[in-house]
């Protein structure tokens, strides 16, 4: 097997463990379940969406969010969306689930 890093003409289309010289993000720990984030914030910032989905108002304040599993990646986006005013209302394991509305 050859790595090719940096070098390799398709490392753009990577989505996870970029070097941030290439467009990757700082933070390995949470990148994942920040490039979550980004895409629901990216998504509820489009009016044809938001309209065609028929999650009610523009953006991420106010919505209720489930979390399907809870690891590296959706503890972060969890935390994420939270910090932009979404409001965790339940979240589902492997094993179990929780939810409040």
């Amino acid at each position: 097997m050859n790595m090719h890093g940096e070098t390799n003409i398709n490392a753009e289309g990577c989505a996870t463990g970029k070097f941030p010289s290439q467009g990757g993000i700082e933070g390995r720990t949470e990148s994942t379940g920040l490039g979550v984030y980004y895409c629901i914030k990216q998504c509820l910032d489009i009016e044809s969406f938001v309209e065609k989905s028929g999650v009610g108002d523009m953006g991420i304040a106010g919505k209720s969010v489930i979390v399907q599993g809870f690891g590296a990646v959706g503890y972060w986006a969890a935390k994420f969306l939270q910090q932009d005013g979404a409001k965790i209302v339940g979240v589902v394991e492997y094993n179990s689930a929780i939810y409040n509305p």
